[in-house]
């Protein structure tokens, strides 16, 4: 079917699904999830495809440095400013189909509905942007694409980054074909990244749109402890060096600095890497990944001063060696106001429930909000599921998001420039 809206957009809700469908069947997993990591083949096969579509619509293509991908339409003229929208392919190792994948599609069938949208009128031009691994499960940290073009990496340091085989960002793309050489476009006048809330809040809300005020913060640490391998049965216990199990209590210890919190820190350990990884060996070195969360700074500061100190701790006691690296320290911030209250009375307007939120999750919107004016629209999660193979979001919930991105970015793209 075809969807109107207030404006006269016509989106192709039809066109969406089917392009959605196909994306999700690129890295498709048994239990109908995706295994689709950042500049795997499958990624490059899904890059493909959703470049070919938008090649077919007249969309000017490029690729920059780190891979982030530009699909342009200058609705306005060259010198015209630029809306930015879009989300990211890439998934976890067995995450869900909609995470990333929905904004990416979303903003494509919104875009190509500009291109022929009978009432012209622009002010501002449009880009669809599909960012690189934005959910570092295979290059840390996460939102790299982003973050280089919101100038918080150089390219240089994310092409660098190596997966677990020792395999660079850069030979990785450049394997698949998108190890690009383009400049990205100028700074936008706005970006709006339609999303699937990956909680329970708009469910338990009975609300269908989510309008997002902002981000909690986020610190993420690579904790290596470094302990001696030997011989799990002759070994006496007073002479063991066991990495393993310093790296138990640090995941305990985690844990714990969440629970003085009553909650109001969120913490977890979702990786360890263990060498030499024996049944009968004990464990030389742990590498231990682990995440806080808050949307007090201050909290957030403490907590990790915390962190810390209870690695050290652990470390002495163990008498092994530890190397603390905090890869990521993202402040909690706050969107831009004027676009969430546009959000807002687009939902209204056609005829949604809305309700304000902030994202624990990190999204490559929060990468952007220093840049400028930023937004992000949620739709509903079943079960509040996400970063899993189960993860679902209706028909219903997926059409009414789109429905607001596009008079979203209709109203955007008409506004007079400098408002």
């Amino acid at each position: 079917m075809n969807k109107f809206t207030p404006s006269g957009l016509l989106l192709d809700t039809s066109a969406f699904h089917v392009l959605f469908d196909a994306v999700a069947a690129v890295g498709a997993t048994p239990l109908g999830g995706l295994n689709r990591v950042a500049a795997s083949h499958e990624d490059g096969q899904c890059r493909d495809l959703v470049c070919a579509w938008l090649e077919q619509r007249h969309f000017e293509i490029s690729v920059d440095r780190v891979g982030n991908i530009y699909a342009l339409l200058a609705l306005a003229g060259p010198t015209a400013p630029w809306v930015l929208t879009g989300s990211h392919l890439d998934s976890q190792p067995r995450g869900g189909r909609f995470d990333g994948a929905y904004g990416v599609i979303g903003a494509c069938i919104v875009a190509d509905a500009m291109r022929t949208c009978a009432q012209k009128g622009f002010s501002h031009n449009l880009g669809v942007v599909i960012w690189t691994n934005e959910e570092g499960a295979r290059f840390s940290p996460s939102m790299l694409g982003s973050g280089v073009y919101a100038g918080r990496y150089t390219s240089d340091f994310a092409l660098s980054r190596q997966d677990a085989s020792g395999v660079t960002l850069a030979q990785a793309l450049g394997e698949i074909g998108y190890l690009g050489k383009s400049e990205a476009p100028a700074v936008p006048a706005a970006y709006v990244e339609l999303h699937i809330e990956q909680g329970a809040m708009l469910e338990s809300s009975n609300a269908e749109i989510g309008v997002v005020e902002g981000n909690w913060g986020a610190v993420k640490y690579t904790v290596t402890l470094r302990g001696t391998a030997a011989h799990t049965g002759p070994t006496p216990m007073e002479q063991r060096r066991d990495a393993l199990l310093a790296a138990a209590k640090l995941v305990v210890a985690c844990r714990a600095i969440s629970d003085a919190t009553g909650g109001k820190l969120l913490t977890s350990v979702g990786r360890m890497d263990i060498e030499p990884n024996s049944s009968n060996v004990i464990a030389g070195s742990v590498i231990v990944y682990a995440d806080l969360r808050a949307t007090d700074n201050a909290l957030l500061t403490d907590s990790s001063l915390a962190f810390e100190r209870a690695a050290s701790t652990i470390a002495a006691e163990a008498k092994i060696e530890l190397d603390v690296q905090q890869v990521v320290n993202r402040s909690a911030g706050v969107f831009d106001t004027d676009l969430c209250a546009l959000m807002e009375q687009v939902a209204t307007a056609k005829g949604y429930r809305s309700m304000r939120l902030s994202t624990i999750a990190g999204h490559d919107a929060i990468a952007l909000c220093p840049l400028c004016p930023t937004a992000m629209i949620f739709v509903p999660s079943k079960d509040g599921i996400s970063h899993n193979e189960a993860e679902f979001t209706s028909t219903t919930d997926l059409e009414a998001g789109l429905d607001v991105l596009g008079g979203a970015l209709h109203e955007l793209l008409c506004r007079p420039i400098g408002h």
